[in-house]
């Protein structure tokens, strides 16, 4: 039971990255539920400008890994843009990148994702005069 829009190899793959993609967006939000408890969102409200930035591009990864069960495409590149911009952005108010792949391994599910998306794309059809 395989169109030409999904091979076996895509239909496994999107498996793989919802069920990825939800365990990662399970986890940041108890990763901020448990940060806000513990510190009783005092600090959430009260970020300087590098907290604010780093927590919108982390919250774009958290998005994009919701939004890429139903647009595969966006939601993916909404995933690895986020990592990127969070990596661009601890760079640049650090001067160093962030240690450890733990980061990287948020992105996976939004790289499946887009590989999902790119092979399940139409194509456009060469009409013919």
């Amino acid at each position: 039971m395989t169109n030409k829009n999904g091979s076996k190899a895509v239909r496994v793959l999107r498996r793989i990255a919802r069920i990825s993609s939800g365990v990662t967006a399970a986890l940041i939000l108890l990763i901020f539920i448990g940060e806000g408890l513990t510190e009783r969102f005092g600090p959430v409200l009260n970020l300087s400008v590098r907290g604010t930035a780093m927590m919108i591009a982390f919250f774009t990864v958290w998005l994009g890994l919701l939004l890429g069960w139903k647009w595969e495409l966006y939601g993916g590149l909404l995933t690895v843009c986020g990592v990127a911009a969070f990596y661009l952005l601890d760079y640049l108010f650090s001067g160093t990148l962030p240690r450890g792949p733990f980061f990287l391994i948020f992105a996976s599910p939004g790289l499946l994702f887009l590989y999902c998306g790119l092979q399940t794309r139409k194509k456009p059809q060469s009409g013919s005069a």
